[in-house]
């Protein structure tokens, strides 16, 4: 009894219609578990950073004092207490123009600025308060 080997031409079509060796479905599942891992990890710890900032504010009201001032008062709860967070605010005309832009660093707890604008401001955007 011999073992005779595959000749050129039938190892050439075995290769060309994908007759070839098999790779192991354990590899392509193993990646495929790791793979569906990282995506949870990656998706549980962004959801983690969305719903625990350092710093979160909000616009409590505003007041155009005058043709060119705008009282602002608004409100920033600080998560890590060492945090030192920018905020910007931007006052607007009735064009949704703007009129005025300030950015500062603001401190814990109810605060009141004091926007200058170009002409009298209709509305104005908070434009949250970021931690570097």
């Amino acid at each position: 009894m011999s073992v005779s080997t595959p000749s050129a031409e039938e190892s050439r079509i075995a290769t060309r219609y994908g007759r070839g060796p098999r790779r192991r479905p354990g590899v392509l599942l193993l990646a495929l578990i790791l793979a569906l891992v990282a995506m949870i990890g990656w998706f549980g710890w962004a959801l983690w950073m969305a719903l625990h900032p350092e710093v979160s504010s909000g616009l409590e009201k505003w007041e155009a004092i005058s043709e060119n001032e705008v009282e602002v008062t608004f409100v920033v709860r600080l998560h890590d207490k060492d945090a030192k967070p920018v905020c910007t605010v931007e006052a607007e005309d009735g064009q949704e123009e703007k009129v005025g832009h300030l950015e500062f660093t603001a401190g814990e707890g109810r605060q009141t600025i004091t926007i200058p604008t170009e002409r009298r401001a209709e509305r104005v955007e908070w434009g949250d308060c970021t931690v570097e």
